[in-house]
């Protein structure tokens, strides 16, 4: 049996790592389900407010993986989301290389449908690239079709809202991010509609994109009608003028829309993506049942209690046994912590 965090989320095996934390799959004793997790210390006022503002970040999309809930524990915090069973974009990339010019033209399609949710909540991503793009298990040969998942707000940046960072630092990723990005501009959506092309170019080419240069675009040209109506949406995304770059997700869309390349049936050489926990250890989880009605006679004494809160769903409050002290004490202690955080990294680094 793993570690089991704040007495209920018993982790299994990591399954990324990144600046932001490193993402877990976990098993929720309380529901019995498996769930994809994200955790990271509480280890300077800035990096428990984006954990903040992403665990507040909740858009019921489709095409967005949605946070579930939190929970936190001594220096540490965790919030889990949906296990999305088919890897990444990045993932995928890497193992085929380029692909298919009417699935690059789908996956496209639905991030710009999730950029328009969340864009449309008053939020920028920021981070748009493969990896952060999700995909649930496909098999071209039973008729499924793709369906992409655009994950991770750790530096999501609501446009009305204060900045954490002071205006000569950047966020993204480079080979992704806007130029304006490396100049610490304020949050515009079209810095996202910017990492698109360049995501897009990404499945096309099977190549990453260079942060110092601009790629040739005509060079990249077949003559092939399909191929090069892609690159025609790709530059249309990615000039370094943000003014001429399409005003809006939508826009992009309406662009992809007008190209014909959204038809699969005319697709040829479909990848499949495989679900990748299918062999995933499991032994040992056990769903939830009825808790006794009354404790053991020979219970032994309770350990030491750990301070620990949990956001996730409601839960029973526990039956005091044998003396045990209440947890609220610890989750007042917890929660008052993360407040104060809260307020100085606003009051140092708004």
């Amino acid at each position: 049996m793993g570690e089991v965090f704040a007495g209920r989320y018993e982790l299994l095996d990591p399954v990324a790592t990144g600046g932001m934390g490193t993402i877990w799959r976990v098993h929720d004793r309380d529901d019995g389900e498996v769930k994809a997790a994200k955790i990271l210390r509480q280890s300077d006022a800035a990096s428990l407010l984006r954990f903040m503002r992403e665990q507040s970040m909740r858009i019921d999309h489709t095409h967005v993986v949605t946070p579930l809930g939190w929970a936190g524990m001594d220096d540490r915090v965790l919030f889990t989301m949906p296990l999305v069973r088919g890897g990444s974009v990045a993932d995928l990339v890497h193992e085929r290389g380029p692909l298919p010019v009417r699935w690059v033209a789908t996956l496209t399609d639905q991030l710009l449908q999730a950029l328009e949710a969340v864009h449309g909540a008053g939020i920028v991503h920021r981070d748009v690239k493969p990896g952060n793009l999700l995909l649930d298990p496909h098999d071209p040969a039973v008729g499924d079709v793709p369906h992409l998942r655009l994950t991770d707000f750790g530096i999501a940046a609501p446009v009305d809202q204060p900045r954490m960072t002071q205006a000569s630092m950047s966020f993204g990723t480079p080979g992704y991010m806007a130029p304006e990005q490396w100049h610490g501009a304020d949050p515009d959506p079209r810095a996202d509609l910017f990492s698109v092309g360049r995501v897009a170019l990404e499945m096309l080419t099977g190549e990453r994109p260079p942060a110092s240069t601009e790629p040739d675009l005509d060079a990249l040209r077949t003559g092939e009608r399909e191929r090069d109506a892609l690159l025609d949406l790709v530059a249309a995304a990615t000039p370094a003028d943000v003014q001429r770059r399409p005003e809006s997700a939508s826009a992009l869309r309406r662009m992809l829309t007008a190209s014909g390349l959204l038809d699969l049936t005319q697709a040829h050489d479909e990848p499949t993506v495989p679900d990748r926990f299918s062999a995933a250890p499991t032994a040992g989880l056990v769903r939830p049942g009825p808790p006794p009605s009354t404790p053991p006679p020979s219970a032994p004494p309770a350990p030491p209690m750990t301070r620990v809160n949990t956001g996730e769903g409601p839960r029973p409050a526990p039956t005091p046994r044998g003396g045990r002290p209440s947890a609220v004490p610890g989750v007042l202690l917890l929660l008052v912590g993360l407040v104060a955080l809260v307020v100085a990294a606003f009051l140092l680094l708004g």
